[in-house]
């Protein structure tokens, strides 16, 4: 009988993991503190590299636009390093592959970003949050792969979108004052995460249709530009603690 439960206990296990591998997106209602970050961006990171390493010239083009036509992830080191005066604490927090820090060693390796570098706006969705698809999502994890904070992005054609996200907030969390806040900023939090929510009246360029020579026929349209950033309580007071510059700094310093 111990076996048996020992055998269900690790096929529970497996499951579990391959769940999350396999994870097509984050549902942001549901999402805790011990999501496993790395675990989710696994296979899409493979299969990223799979596909750059795949000759695109023996293919014929409708197999070479289905390739390109998937989302491209990239992970990033991150690590602390010294501002040498350009922020007001000593040390920032920095990709190790970044233009500002790449020449530089870190004081020490803070953990890992995973970030979206290519999708479809369209049909990609990395998360959801109140029924509003995101096509595109980053997402940072500590050394011991604690879920630091996300960010996840939209142009939205519908209004209703940010008013989703708005409406989702105001039911679930408490708006938060901060110093200095940012024009089209909002800022929240409820018992795990501060959330800032960024909103932004844009105009686009609508594709109609094309003629014959291949000239498109265009209107304008009114998108609203969605970011927001969950960011955890525990990363929050980590850099609070020491003291370092880095996203969502505005939520400690004074």
């Amino acid at each position: 009988m111990n076996n048996i439960k020992i055998y269900l206990f690790l096929a529970l296990l497996v499951s579990s993991s391959c769940h999350s591998q396999d994870q097509k997106f984050v549902d942001l209602e549901k999402i805790s503190l011990k999501f496993n970050v790395s675990s989710f961006f696994e296979n899409k990171l493979k299969k990223t590299e799979e596909i750059l390493a795949t000759k695109v010239e023996g293919l014929d083009k409708k197999k070479a636009l289905t390739l390109l036509d998937n989302p491209f992830f990239a992970k990033d080191t991150l690590g602390f390093y010294p501002s040498e005066g350009r922020f007001p604490t000593a040390l920032y927090l920095e990709a190790t592959s970044d233009w500002m820090s790449r020449n530089k060693k870190p004081t020490e390796l803070f953990g890992y970003r995973y970030k979206t570098v290519a999708y479809n706006p369209e049909k990609d969705t990395l998360a959801i949050l109140n029924t509003v698809a995101f096509p595109t999502i980053n997402m940072a994890e500590d050394k011991k792969g604690n879920l630091m904070y996300l960010d996840v992005s939209k142009t939205a054609k519908k209004q209703s979108d940010f008013t989703k996200i708005k409406d989702y907030l105001e039911k679930n969390c408490k708006k938060v004052k901060v110093d200095d806040p940012e024009e089209n900023m909002s800022y929240w939090e409820n018992e795990h995460f501060f959330y800032k929510l960024t909103g932004k009246e844009n105009k686009e360029e609508e594709i109609l249709s094309y003629d014959n020579l291949g000239n498109k026929k265009t209107r304008s349209i009114s998108v609203t530009d969605i970011n927001l950033v969950m960011y955890t309580k525990t990363y929050i007071e980590k850099m609070k603690e020491q003291k370092i510059y880095s996203s969502g700094n505005v939520f400690w310093m004074k």
